[in-house]
């Protein structure tokens, strides 16, 4: 069984990024649209991951399993979930 997680992150001007997240491995990723790797954090604790991925799906994602649409702020475009 994977811990693996999969968030869109939708962009001002119509893009859409991938985050992959895995709070067992420590591992988070934001891919572009054309399948480039933008960031790549290693080496983080479980609760770092699930921390990141608590306040990504709170102000910026939707999660591809089903749930619905977070919440949206005004300072959408300034939020950054990969600075814990």
């Amino acid at each position: 069984m994977t811990s693996e997680h999969i968030w869109d992150w939708l962009q001002t001007k119509g893009k859409v990024f991938k985050v992959i997240s895995d709070p067992e491995r420590g591992i988070i990723e934001v891919i572009n649209e054309k399948g480039e790797i933008l960031i790549r954090k290693t080496n983080l604790s479980k609760r770092h991951v699930e921390t990141i991925e608590k306040n990504f799906l709170y102000h910026l994602a939707k999660r591809l399993n089903g749930r619905q649409q977070a919440k949206s702020t005004e300072n959408r475009d300034i939020f950054d979930p990969m600075v814990t």
